[in-house]
């Protein structure tokens, strides 16, 4: 095996999760705003991290919501166009940041063809169900709860037999 070039997996404070599901695909009416509106399209904050996630048709993730967000989620879910849903528990939040990030994911993915004109996308990594954007620095990964263990025993493998150093520190959520 090649080396992986440096990369950090930081395991992210718990936040509150919601996911949207439009009634009818298209989702008129759904696009509140900046919705995202095709899928594999993320709406971003100012430093370009992903904030709203289009993960498939009709399925919308938003971690962490600001009060707006809820809101326009809220609206929506008011006006029949779908269901509201607090997942808060489902997903944990990582970054994998450093130059080997995309060579990390290669040895589960070709990253680079998965995000091929997209911003984000519903994966498997490491046979984990992963919902994975991009970031400048990165990749934003929520990877479903009850697979994290694995996901993390696996990268911390693939890290070592690489022989970049020790296991990336997995801070815990705070």
């Amino acid at each position: 095996m090649s080396a992986i070039a440096p990369c950090h997996i930081e395991r992210q404070p718990a936040q509150r999760v919601l996911e949207f599901v439009a009634f009818r695909w298209p989702a008129d009416g759904c696009n509140a705003g900046h919705w995202p509106c095709a899928p594999g399209r993320a709406a971003r904050d100012g430093a370009q991290h992903p904030r709203l996630l289009h993960i498939a048709p009709g399925r919308w993730l938003l971690p962490a919501p600001d009060e707006t967000e809820q809101a326009q989620f809220d609206a929506a879910a008011r006006a029949g166009q779908g269901a509201m849903i607090d997942v808060t528990g489902k997903w944990e939040h990582f970054t994998i940041t450093g130059v080997g990030a995309a060579r990390l994911l290669a040895c589960t993915i070709d990253i680079h063809s998965v995000l091929e004109g997209r911003d984000c996308a519903a994966v498997r990594l490491f046979d984990c169900p992963a919902v994975v954007a991009s970031m400048p620095d990165g990749y934003a990964l929520w990877v479903q709860s009850s697979y994290v263990a694995d996901f993390l025993a696996t990268t911390d493998r693939f890290l070592a037999t690489a022989r970049i150093g020790a296991p990336a520190p997995h801070r815990p959520a705070s």
